[in-house]
């Protein structure tokens, strides 16, 4: 059972109205330049959240107990939810349809991909994900977050070291963003809405690697 899918958790109908707001405010700007801004702004509230969940390491003991287990496992919910909200927001932009599931199913994809799942390499393409049975389907979210977290355990020893440990991590969570955005923002440019994505479901089994 997924812990958090953060794919429940966002409001679909604020991030519409958010993009048409920006799209009007920003008429003269591409939809890349668009994207641009808002990866930006994401970038910098996963570096926020990296940054204040490394805090408590400035405290010996308790803070670096606190700092690698707990606050680990709060910068991975929050990266979740921020980087998940981007590619709607992204989805949204290129005028996908956020009602329609399979838009979430393509937006899953787009995670998969973006996070390095390697998910060509295990034979999982984007007409499977669009045929996953919804119990499938959240055990993809659930596996690509896992793939986040694989990274998340590569660095949380770095929370420990007081003062510049913040810095690490949060410039390792805008960093992460970064390449996580320019990923989603080229394949939504250049790939346009296909049915396949409200194909027939099918349960399979998958497996999701993180680089």
């Amino acid at each position: 059972m997924v812990i958090f899918n953060p794919f429940d958790h966002i409001n679909k109908k604020d991030i519409k109205k958010r993009i048409q707001k920006l799209k009007k405010k920003r008429s003269n700007l591409s939809y890349e330049e668009l994207c641009g801004l808002l990866i930006k702004k994401k970038s910098r509230l996963c570096a926020l959240a990296g940054g204040t969940t490394a805090l408590p390491g400035i405290v010996p003991g308790v803070g670096t107990l606190v700092a690698v287990v707990g606050g680990t496992l709060l910068d991975m919910t929050a990266m979740a939810f921020f980087i998940t909200e981007l590619i709607l927001e992204v989805a949204a932009v290129y005028d996908r349809d956020l009602d329609e599931s399979g838009t979430s199913r393509e937006a899953v994809w787009v995670l998969v991909s973006s996070v390095g799942a390697g998910a060509a390499g295990s034979g999982l393409t984007n007409f499977t994900i669009s045929q996953l049975t919804s119990n499938a389907f959240k055990r993809l979210v659930e596996q690509a977050l896992v793939a986040l977290g694989i990274r998340a355990s590569q660095r949380s020893f770095l929370r420990i070291i007081p003062l510049v440990g913040m810095f690490i991590a949060g410039g390792v969570n805008y960093y992460t963003c970064q390449k996580v955005g320019s990923f989603v923002s080229k394949y939504y440019s250049e790939n346009g809405y296909a049915d396949t994505w409200d194909g027939q479901t099918l349960d399979v089994e998958v497996e999701v690697k993180g680089e």
